[in-house]
């Protein structure tokens, strides 16, 4: 398995930013804009073997729900298996599956200037509403109604409805008998104190965003932020994601490296395969695409919980600048919304994701219209081999 990926694109959006005191020593000049928007995923170690493992795992009911795929790809002949979140829509009848999303705020502190973003706060940039209750709001977690690619895969989740339509030649014939659904559970906030060695605030349209080390965060998460959650009944049964207000991350340890706002990832703990997520909600006006950031990565995670489900390389497309082997949904999409939806008072926007049948260019699709996405951008298959 390729090491994580942090392959940019450009993309700027207006939106609205999290309280700074004033003044900001030690403040970082502003990038100039358009900045890059970065998806990525730290894959569970031991690659495809591993993951292959895991299934016997998951069906003891000590892991979340896992079903495995095999597809033989008409384009390079090549047989592809992988794990995807719920169980199998090739098997019909009553398949629907829950899955405790476990969200804990994280305020964060920036050292170096004393600037803190609190996903918990009254937020000046979001016209004094929190992060948090706009998330917990959200079509992530509440129902609405979903026509894709002019099917009615009924009033759902968005992820749900995605991954409906995503087999909808399967799916459709069993009514509504095949959901893959989120509980929510909101945790206490958790603060985290980022130092000054890694992680910087940069000025925005509206206050400022924080921009800290990857790698610096993602070891502090598996180290202590998971393992001192486990007593709130964070672990292999459920998926934790934090939420971050209008902070990114950057790579390499370079803070010019930026900027990452979410990713998924798997680690063992004990023999068991501990999935979270990561991701941001800017409000500084910097990124903007409130939820798309969530609903990129918890879509990503649906389908590729492991980060180990291969598929033939393609690329130059979405944040990709490259070429990717891999079945990330999320990242030929970067940048590309549904139409907002409207939702308890917010407008949402929707990152758009890719079919199973793009990846494996399966024609004809078996994904809803016979496209290649929810929302009819991609009308074929990803095409030849990524060179």
């Amino acid at each position: 398995m390729q090491p994580p990926r942090l392959l940019p694109f450009l993309f700027a959006m207006a939106l609205s930013c999290a309280v700074a005191p004033e003044p900001l020593a030690q403040e970082l000049p502003t990038p100039p804009p358009p900045y890059k928007r970065i998806f990525t995923v730290m894959p569970l170690k031991g690659g495809v073997a591993r993951a292959a493992q895991i299934v016997g795992q998951a069906t003891t009911g000590s892991t979340i729900p896992l079903w495995s795929y095999s597809v033989i790809s008409p384009l390079d002949g090549i047989t592809y298996s992988g794990q995807m979140v719920g169980r199998s829509p090739f098997f019909h009848g009553y398949r629907t599956s829950t899955i405790q999303v476990d969200l804990i705020p994280v305020i964060l502190t920036f050292a170096g200037t004393g600037t803190v973003f609190d996903p918990t706060s009254p937020d000046p940039c979001l016209s004094n509403s929190a992060v948090l209750g706009v998330v917990q709001n959200s079509p992530i977690f509440h129902n609405t109604g979903y026509i894709m690619n002019g099917a009615d895969v009924g009033s759902t989740q968005y992820v749900d409805a995605f991954q409906r339509a995503n087999f909808w030649n399967d799916v459709s014939v069993a009514g509504n008998s095949y959901h893959t659904l989120l509980s929510l559970a909101t945790l206490s906030a958790v603060r985290v104190t980022v130092p000054a060695a890694n992680g910087q605030t940069n000025s925005a349209r509206c206050g400022h965003f924080g921009n800290m080390d990857i790698n610096w965060w993602d070891a502090y998460v598996q180290t202590t932020l998971i393992p001192s959650l486990s007593g709130q009944g964070v672990g292999p049964t459920v998926l934790p994601v934090f939420l971050f207000d209008s902070v990114v991350m950057y790579q390499n340890g370079n803070p010019t490296q930026c900027c990452v706002l979410g990713y998924h990832g798997a680690y063992t703990v004990s023999t068991l395969p501990q999935t979270y997520s990561v991701v941001d909600f800017d409000t500084s006006g910097a990124f903007g695409g409130d939820i798309s950031v969530m609903s990129h990565e918890v879509g990503e995670w649906m389908d590729d919980p492991l980060g180990t489900n291969l598929a033939p390389a393609w690329g130059h497309i979405g944040q990709v600048s490259g070429c990717q082997n891999d079945l990330e949904i999320g990242d030929p999409l970067s940048g590309t919304s549904l139409p907002q939806v409207s939702l308890n008072g917010f407008n949402y926007t929707l990152q758009e994701l890719a079919f199973f049948s793009w990846f494996y260019r399966q024609s004809p699709s078996i994904g809803s219209g016979g496209l290649y996405s929810d929302n009819a951008t991609f009308t074929t298959g990803a095409g030849p081999v990524c060179m």
